[in-house]
């Protein structure tokens, strides 16, 4: 009985049909390489998007403008069912056209800086002294009343920008690599310390508060980022349940802040011009998605989604965020 079983099993293992070795296209392989490296469009895309259609903060015509040319470029490459799908409703949209910031005294000089997103322009430009505003406890906020008023307000104190001494960009070797791969997580207490993120946080919407009371002419705080790059992001709400920034908000480059902060340290006065044009959009508060399909055959049953986010922060294209 044991033979028998045995021979059974060996006839069943052999009746087995193994996979069959599948073949690679080599032939296919090879077009797909020439298309990438001789015949890539993708350039000339993302300048369309980036350069010619620019930054695409949610809700701004650029981004509405994203949303239509994405849908006609995939039309025009064959894919199926192009359209927007609405999504939201977001809340009220934002532009800025024009930013100008020049210091008038002590010197002349051009300034970087750019409103943040969801703040209000300077109706024109304004010229005042700059008054400091550098405190560490909302208690301190208190003693400070009419300081401000018809001021532009410098906020925050000064980052230390230290030389740049490693390459920004590296490629990984293989060594670098393993190291990766078998990468732990480190023992001890976090880094991320959420106490002092939530007094940050406590101590930035007491000083807006403050400074809605107190009136002044616009506020410009450190943007973050070092040697002439340096990145603006939201100040304002941009939720319609919420009431909008009254005072206009900008982010200035580390060097021109720091510069300005070490004058008012030594009780040098300082003198701004702002000219900030910046606009609410209030007409639509949905937004869009740009959908497009290719219909697959033998497994047409089946989906697969691809996707990637089109907007951006009104100072960068997006063009490294996916």
């Amino acid at each position: 009985l044991k033979r028998i079983s045995a021979f059974v099993c060996l006839v069943c293992m052999a009746s087995v049909a193994l996979p069959a070795e599948e073949r690679v296209d080599l032939d296919m392989v090879t077009q797909i390489r020439q298309e990438g490296i001789r015949n890539s469009k993708v350039m000339e895309t993302a300048s369309e998007l980036m350069d010619r259609i620019g930054p695409r903060l949610t809700g701004s015509p650029q981004m509405k403008e994203a949303n239509e040319w994405t849908k006609t470029k995939l039309a025009e490459w064959g894919l199926s069912n192009a359209h927007l799908e609405t999504w939201g409703p977001f809340g009220r949209g934002w532009q800025y056209e024009a930013c100008a910031v020049r210091m008038v005294a002590p010197d002349h000089a051009e300034l970087l800086a750019l409103p943040e997103a969801w703040t209000p322009g300077t109706n024109g430009p304004v010229r005042a002294k700059i008054e400091r505003l550098n405190v560490k406890s909302k208690d301190e906020l208190e003693k400070l009343k009419g300081k401000f008023a018809g001021k532009i307000v410098l906020y925050g104190d000064v980052r230390e920008v230290k030389p740049h001494d490693k390459p920004d960009l590296t490629r990984y070797d293989e060594k670098s690599l393993a190291e990766v791969y078998q990468y732990e997580m480190p023992g001890g207490p976090p880094r991320y310390n959420r106490g002092d993120y939530v007094k940050r946080y406590e101590l930035r919407k007491a000083a807006e508060a403050f400074l809605a009371d107190e009136k002044p002419l616009a506020v410009i705080e450190l943007g973050r980022g070092d040697f002439g790059t340096f990145n603006v992001q939201g100040g304002g709400e941009y939720k319609k349940s919420k009431p909008m920034a009254a005072t206009p908000w900008l982010s200035m480059e580390s060097e021109h802040f720091g510069r300005i902060a070490r004058l008012l340290d030594r009780d040098v006065p300082v003198e701004l011009e702002l000219d900030v044009k910046a606009r609410f959009i209030d007409e639509d508060l949905m937004q869009w998605n740009t959908i497009a399909e290719i219909p697959g055959t033998d497994k047409k049953d089946e989906v697969v989604m691809v996707g990637a986010h089109l907007d951006s922060w009104h100072a960068g294209t997006g063009a490294t965020d996916n």
